[in-house]
């Protein structure tokens, strides 16, 4: 019996368990160090991941995750990196690091960004990869005169402060030049802000 212990523990060092994830879902209370995503939808609703990885035309929806606590308690996603023609959908939650890479693209509505990567050539190709869906007072922010990020309000009114990172130019275009800023129509957000309303009237 102690043999058949130890052997049972030898292989669960050895062999990494994906049953965390294997469901497509990562819940509150779940943390994954590593999320190799193939395909179908992957969602994330109040959990967290070290590195989420995303390949051919999966998904990946981000609801929620817990907020970062800082190391030895690791939260939210540290890095969320999209391959090929894989799609994200982010509503909410905290992000260090969205990598956007290949022909893949992400559509932002909420949540915390703290710093977009994108690694598409850019400066040949027109076509945008990276959606943010934000009231119409967003801007750019600028350092040395450059454009190193985004900042504004999302259409729900709580605000986003994004960073681009440059790490990989000029090899790739700049990160702004990916990205198509969507404003909402005056009749839509007055409609959120009703909903909004009766929301907090039926609590």
């Amino acid at each position: 019996m102690k043999i058949f212990s130890l052997l049972l523990w030898v292989a669960c060092c050895i062999f990494p368990a994906y049953g965390g994830y294997a469901d497509g879902l990562i819940s509150a209370g779940e943390y994954e160090e590593l999320v190799d995503w193939i395909s179908g939808t992957l969602i994330v609703d109040g959990g967290g991941a070290n590195t989420i990885l995303a390949w051919n035309s999966s998904r990946v929806e981000v609801r929620s995750t817990t907020p970062f606590l800082g190391q030895p308690h690791p939260s939210g996603i540290t890095d969320l990196v999209l391959w090929h023609d894989s799609r994200l959908d982010y509503y909410g939650g905290e992000t260090e690091e969205l990598v956007v890479k290949m022909n893949a693209t992400a559509h932002l509505y909420g949540g915390r960004i703290d710093g977009i990567t994108s690694s598409q050539y850019t400066q040949y190709d027109p076509t945008k990869h990276i959606f943010i869906y934000a009231q119409e007072d967003w801007s750019w922010k600028y350092e040395n005169d450059k454009i190193r990020g985004i900042t504004g309000l999302w259409y729900d009114g709580t605000p986003f402060n994004i960073s681009f990172e440059t790490r990989w130019e000029p090899e790739y275009g700049p990160a702004w030049k990916n990205i198509e800023v969507i404003t909402p129509e005056p009749a839509t957000l007055l409609l959120m802000a009703l909903g909004g309303l009766l929301s907090r009237r039926q609590r």
